[in-house]
């Protein structure tokens, strides 16, 4: 064989063995971009409170509470990765008109008023109203309130409907408002009567300082219904589709039943 020949043979096979290390490579990268897609998940940014026990709350340097859970399980329903933001509530839905946050997570309640302005997921819990009294109170229906001073939060959701049961019911109450004062040990001391707060915040507070109060059995039939908000656009659509399917899911399957049970000892998920 000639020397000329025998450099041409040597020039092809290394021409081949470059071409097939090539395409090695190639598969190679493509397998690892498969795995890449396939691991990669869209984020969904939830805006929380952490001073807000038992909704949401800081303990350890870790967020725990009722909202934490339900979004740490629609994450594992809708595949979403779930990241957390804290602020207070009101900076909560500044940074999602921001756009720097997907929803906020708070106890929201749904008014005419936020539907205007935002979209809101199906209803996963209700804050029911209820009359907070001493723990020896006789006070069991609605007439047993009649003319007496009640307590409750100035320019909130609780301040237009206790005015509105007021009316309905022509129950002559004294009512007195209190702005980010805790009005529970009012009723302790004797300065009001009766507070008028939602179930769960109340029951939190009455055990947390061992009040000498209790929730009053009567059914006021007053509640705000409890949605996540998400910005009027159309990304928010897809997103509120998955997480509608998980929150019926979970109603379905007693999940935010048993959640509500864990963090409050009573169900909010049920009218």
């Amino acid at each position: 064989m000639g020397v000329k020949i025998k450099k041409i043979i040597t020039v092809l096979s290394s021409l081949m063995i470059g071409v097939t290390m090539l395409v090695g490579c190639s598969g190679s990268n493509d397998k690892s971009q498969d795995s890449s897609n396939k691991d990669s998940k869209e984020k969904l940014v939830v805006g929380v409170s952490t001073e807000y026990y038992p909704w949401c709350f800081k303990e350890n340097d870790e967020n725990k509470g009722f909202e934490v859970d339900v979004w740490k399980e629609i994450g594992k329903r809708t595949g979403y990765d779930i990241e957390f933001q804290t602020a207070k509530f009101s900076g909560l839905v500044g940074m999602l008109d921001a756009e720097k946050i997907d929803t906020v997570a708070h106890q929201m309640s749904t008014t005419e008023e936020r539907r205007e302005k935002y979209d809101f997921t199906e209803t996963y819990a209700y804050s029911k109203y209820k009359f907070i009294v001493p723990e020896n109170s006789k006070i069991s229906k609605m007439e047993d309130v009649k003319g007496m001073k009640v307590g409750c939060v100035l320019g909130g959701n609780g301040e237009k409907t206790i005015k509105d049961l007021n009316e309905k019911h022509k129950l002559g109450l004294d009512i007195v408002t209190y702005d980010g004062v805790p009005m529970e040990q009012d009723v302790v001391d004797g300065r009001i009567d009766v507070a008028w707060l939602s179930e769960v915040k109340a029951k939190t507070t009455i055990e947390q300082g061992k009040l000498p109060l209790k929730i009053a059995d009567i059914d006021t039939s007053v509640y705000e219904i409890n949605q996540y908000p998400f910005r009027k656009e159309e990304a928010s659509k897809d997103r509120i589709a998955k997480v509608n399917e998980a929150i019926k899911a979970m109603h379905e399957d007693g999940t935010f039943t048993e959640l509500s049970k864990k963090w409050f000892g009573i169900d909010t998920t049920k009218e």
